[in-house]
């Protein structure tokens, strides 16, 4: 059987406050000729669909209508909800989806209550048994007591209860199928770009992770998402994350992106080629911190920026006021311009996040997702208080 295994899509991330609309809807068209071409008889999507838990209504008509395509072409899809993803909103959909054959897990559960499914070839030859593991909170796993208490512990309980969910999965396996693990997880093994999209919390290594020894050797194929960077995980049997289909942020510069076509039949290894996703923009930092490119120099890059969104630190002796307008002018995807330090200049003072209140978190966080000048209004900041009493009140109860 032939499996198209892709994740991370992230639909709806924005870069800078600019919206990626036009990128995620060709990258998702490429999965899709893909998929047609290679004659797939299965599409996995290992999680982090939407880029938020509460995607616009845009970004659901995009994917859903890549969907009903991927019906049209005859092929049935296994997808299950990431960290990004909202598990209980897709599970509220699955039952309409089933009618596309599109097999949709939110939430983790038991491989009695439904978490392996049964997929059949084009031809009707082979069957393939697909394991289903979305992603699951700490939270679930870990006391909130046992948190505060021993240091070691927690990490531990959850890097176990994960290996036990995952030797039950395995436990569904057949010999004469084609058995395929999907997961949405961070093995301790993985390579993280630093400054990734992948936030800090999931990504310290060590942190709520599964050792590479967890993932079922009884499983020919373990298709992972989570890490945005493809790459293959040393382990007893084949295991891929295939990565993010866009450059999320400039942490992913340079990073070559893919999908992973899986032949696999049953009791043999199976075999996987990547597929290249070009359709998405490359970030490019021009200049750094420490050195700068002149004002002048910026025309040589016209030529690509309907292909890449920049990262511009410019050298001027002096600051500008209309700094950033005047290298829009010139380059108008330029999402972030700033002046570069001279090397007798001190670094600016770093703001430490740990002297900081909940207020401020949020306003810089706000303001980093959407760019300089959206800073949220006091309306926002009043609800974002209203829900934080709110769950200090609750938290206080329990």
């Amino acid at each position: 059987m032939r499996f198209l295994h892709t994740s991370d899509w992230h639909i709806g991330r924005t870069v800078r406050g600019q919206s990626r609309h036009a990128e995620q809807e060709a990258a998702l068209q490429q999965v899709l000729d893909h998929a047609r071409a290679q004659e797939a008889d299965c599409l996995l999507v290992a999680g982090d669909v939407f880029d938020t838990s509460a995607p616009s209504p845009e970004s659901e008509r995009l994917v859903y209508a890549f969907f009903r395509e991927l019906h049209g072409a005859g092929i049935p899809a296994v997808v299950i909800a990431g960290n990004h993803d909202h598990p209980r909103r897709l599970d509220a959909v699955a039952p309409l989806l089933d009618s596309l054959r599109i097999l949709a897990r939110g939430l983790p559960r038991g491989a009695s209550d439904g978490a392996v499914v049964e997929v059949a070839s084009r031809d009707g030859r082979e069957r393939a048994l697909v394991a289903t593991l979305p992603w699951v909170n700490e939270r679930d796993f870990v006391d909130f007591e046992r948190l505060q208490g021993e240091a070691g512990a927690p990490l531990t309980q959850y890097a176990d209860r994960m290996r036990s969910a995952l030797d039950g999965l395995a436990r569904a396996f057949e010999p004469d199928a084609c058995n395929v693990l999907l997961a949405h997880l961070l093995a301790h093994d993985a390579v993280v770009g630093i400054g990734g999209g992948e936030r800090e919390l999931h990504m310290a290594m060590g942190l709520y992770g599964v050792r590479r020894e967890a993932l079922p050797a009884a499983a020919q194929y373990v298709a992972l998402g989570h890490v945005h960077r493809p790459q293959a995980i040393k382990c007893a049997t084949r295991a891929a994350y295939s990565g993010s289909l866009l450059q999320l942020d400039f942490g992913e510069r340079e990073q070559a992106k893919s999908v992973n076509l899986v032949e696999v039949h049953a009791r043999q290894p199976a075999q996987v080629t990547q597929l290249s996703v070009t359709a998405g923009r490359e970030m490019v930092d021009l200049g750094s911190p420490e050195q700068g490119v002149a004002l002048d120099e910026l025309a040589q890059y016209r030529d690509i920026v309907d292909r890449a969104w920049f990262r511009v630190y410019v050298d001027v002796d002096l600051p500008v006021a209309n700094l950033p307008q005047l290298v829009r002018e010139v380059l108008p995807s330029a999402v972030h311009v700033e002046r570069a330090r001279k090397a007798d200049e001190p670094a600016p003072a770093a703001e430490g996040r740990e002297s900081l209140g909940p207020v401020e978190l949020f306003s810089k966080f706000y303001a980093g997702k959407l760019g300089r000048g959206h800073e949220p209004t006091p309306e926002t900041l009043a609800l974002f208080r209203h829900l934080l009493g709110e769950e200090e009140h609750a938290t206080a109860e329990a």
